[in-house]
């Protein structure tokens, strides 16, 4: 069964610059920038969302662990004015443990913490690119409440 706990630093230190950089990739493979502006971006949105590291308030940040073993991370920002529901900035399971139900597990327990804090609403991003991941948020019960679509001219 998994269970979620916070992050440590120690793990905080490994998982953060790793995320960064698949972003910035992200952001390429999906057309929106080039590798070098990518970087830049997400080097200032996480300065933005996470100033003060683990200790940035309304960012919540946890392993999730089997068996004592942790098999992946969750990063979920609490409703802010501007934005009225949680929000799943990134959800990884470590290669080693994929397909085997930790997504899911993991997504479920962040509904609960959330359930357990108050808050009713849940949102979260996902790139085309990746159909496993919208097939998992699809079977949890999200909805699509926006799309972006792109086309490359050549």
């Amino acid at each position: 069964m998994l269970t979620i706990r916070p992050l440590t630093q120690a793990e905080y230190d490994v998982r953060v610059p790793a995320l960064k950089a698949e972003y910035a990739a992200d952001e390429v493979r999906a057309g929106r920038a080039t590798l070098e502006d990518a970087t830049e971006r997400v080097e200032r949105q996480f300065a933005t969302l996470l100033p003060d590291g683990l200790a940035t308030e309304g960012q919540l940040l946890f392993a999730g662990v089997v068996d004592g073993e942790v098999v992946g991370f969750l990063w979920i920002g609490l409703p802010i004015a501007d934005r009225p529901q949680a929000w799943i900035y990134e959800i990884q399971v470590d290669e080693a443990h994929r397909r085997r139900g930790h997504g899911r597990a993991l997504m479920l327990a962040a509904e609960d913490e959330l359930r357990a804090r108050g808050v009713a609403r849940l949102g979260l991003n996902v790139f085309g690119h990746n159909p496993g991941a919208r097939q998992l948020y699809e079977s949890l019960g999200f909805e699509t409440t926006s799309q972006q679509m792109s086309k490359a001219l050549e």
